[in-house]
């Protein structure tokens, strides 16, 4: 096998080999329950890893939980209440009857200038603040009931 062709299938199995992260966002996810959750990512990855987490959103036949996934400062995630009035949405799941997820590549530089940017040595915060009467709210809701929260450490 030709040299350059064995780096370059070394290189991509190491980007490929990756196994993404799977986040159940549902009420029922143990996850939730008790403090809050802290996820570590990109550790001892070379530096063309990135881990990827897939926010599962919750479905099946009899679900009707919904959520609305916002990215928040440290204060908002401490409180539960969104302050920013554009706040950054990162998944709308609210089609709780089909099977859906949100693949999120913790990276430090985007393709794309809607995406975020993770930078070494930061946490990022994902509430839901969504309840069961209201997928809009954004005081309270599932991220004080049900402890709808985790921190993203890169």
């Amino acid at each position: 096998m030709n040299p350059f062709i064995s780096f370059i299938v070394i290189c991509l199995g190491g980007v490929m080999g990756l196994k993404p992260i799977d986040v159940y966002w549902n009420i029922s996810n143990p996850v939730f329950s008790g403090h809050s959750h802290v996820i570590e990512v990109n550790k001892d990855n070379h530096p063309w890893e990135y881990d990827q987490v897939n926010i599962i959103c919750p479905s099946g036949v009899n679900s009707t939980e919904k959520h609305i996934i916002y990215s928040v400062d440290k204060e908002e995630f401490d409180s539960c209440r969104i302050a920013n009035p554009k706040p950054r949405i990162i998944a709308v799941c609210d089609q709780p009857q089909n099977f859906m997820y949100f693949t999120i590549t913790f990276r430090s530089f985007s393709p794309s200038p809607m995406q975020m940017e993770f930078k070494p040595g930061q946490s990022y915060y994902f509430i839901s603040t969504s309840s069961e009467r209201d997928i809009h709210r954004r005081v309270g809701g599932f991220c004080s009931t049900k402890n709808m929260k985790i921190t993203f450490r890169v």
